[in-house]
């Protein structure tokens, strides 16, 4: 009898040290994240950056912003269009400081042709930043960053640094954290 209880006790502790073990791992994603946050977002290559009808240096640019979403969209793109319409208006639903802002990196040769296919679906008024990629440098330059980290949206500091994956209006979690982080960060 001692023997049984010695060994459900040996057992129960073990389901229990598995249970809790288990419970505690991460998943691939939440892994993902970890080892991205920090991570320097390469966009030195770049030399212009477009507002609307509007150019400056990628150093006025940077200079203006503490923060910045990156959003990586493609010319071509049935759902980056959407995308980019969507970004635009969200970004009103939530309070942004002055040194924030969103920066739009399209793979593809005409910021025109882009805006085309976009206003073909709905207006909206371009009030962020772009840069055009026709050449994917963005992507080459950041292969060390998982492609659904570039496609779910970056937040990144003054020093390019990944602060937060996601869009800051897509819930209140999430904005929530996003507030948090560039106020932390100040």
């Amino acid at each position: 009898m001692k023997k049984n209880n010695s060994m459900n006790k040996a057992l129960y502790i073990a389901i229990t040290v598995v249970l809790f073990s288990s419970c505690t791992q991460l998943s691939q994603t939440e892994k993902e994240l970890h080892k991205n946050m920090n991570k320097t977002v390469h966009l030195n290559m770049f030399e212009t950056v477009q507002q609307a009808n509007m150019l400056l240096s990628y150093k006025e640019f940077r200079n203006q912003n503490k923060f910045s979403s990156i959003v990586y969209l493609q010319n071509s793109c049935n759902p980056c269009y959407p995308k980019f319409i969507e970004w635009q208006q969200k970004m009103d639903s939530i309070n942004t400081p002055n040194d924030y802002t969103v920066l739009f990196i399209i793979n593809g040769d005409s910021y025109n042709e882009f805006m085309t296919y976009v206003l073909d679906i709905e207006y909206v008024e371009d009030k962020f930043y772009v840069i055009m990629d026709p050449e994917g440098k963005f992507l080459e330059q950041n292969k060390d960053i998982p492609r659904w980290i570039i496609d779910a949206g970056i937040l990144i500091d003054a020093e390019n640094k990944i602060k937060m994956v996601g869009a800051p209006w897509l819930n209140e979690d999430m904005t929530k954290l996003f507030y948090k982080t560039i106020s932390s960060e100040q």
